[in-house]
């Protein structure tokens, strides 16, 4: 009888160190899911950070052409200029908007990069659901974190081509009623 419960016991230690064991490689193989998610999402932060500093550079550039634009207005209404002189200036601020709109397509394939990388995190949190995961109280739903980024870009890019059609014109109407 002694010998019986012996085996159980050691029949139930058995199981019970098998269970831990698997339990034990499940949690570290979330983590480093966990991990390779989170370094993705800082690569994402930087990137949103970088075109915001573009946006505002943009922003800036926008202002000073504006302004640029008054200056020369203002020495057309004042001096009488030949035809050969508003040639070249005409061509010198053709330059400029084919510059801007340059910038606006390199900030476009920002964005479209930045919505690839947001469409892997997605799967990759997608594909954890898929092999069966089970999820206790204590973990972090990441796709409930994924999502508000997500719409942040997806803001970025819809806003985008708006601010840039709807921003320039309303500019130069502030800044002569100023």
């Amino acid at each position: 009888m002694g010998e019986r419960s012996s085996n159980r016991l050691a029949s139930n230690l058995e199981q019970l160190v098998t269970r831990l064991e698997s339990i034990h490689s499940q949690k570290s193989s979330e983590l480093d899911q966990v991990s390779g998610v989170l370094a993705n999402m800082d690569k994402l932060v930087d990137i949103v950070s970088r075109v915001e500093l573009q946006r505002q550079a943009e922003y800036q550039l926008n202002e000073q052409l504006d302004k640029l634009n008054e200056i020369i207005e203002n020495l057309s209404g004042q001096q009488k200029m030949s035809f050969k002189r508003e040639v070249p200036v005409e061509e010198t601020l053709r330059k400029i908007i084919k510059g801007v709109k340059v910038t606006g397509k390199v900030m476009d394939i920002v964005a479209g990069s930045l919505g690839v990388m947001f469409d892997s995190i997605v799967a990759t949190v997608k594909s954890q659901e898929r092999q069966g995961a089970t999820r206790t109280a204590k973990e972090v739903d990441l796709a409930s974190i994924l999502t508000p980024l997500g719409n942040l870009l997806q803001g970025l890019l819809s806003s985008e081509p708006a601010d840039n059609s709807a921003g320039k014109p309303g500019k130069p109407e502030e800044n002569k009623e100023e």
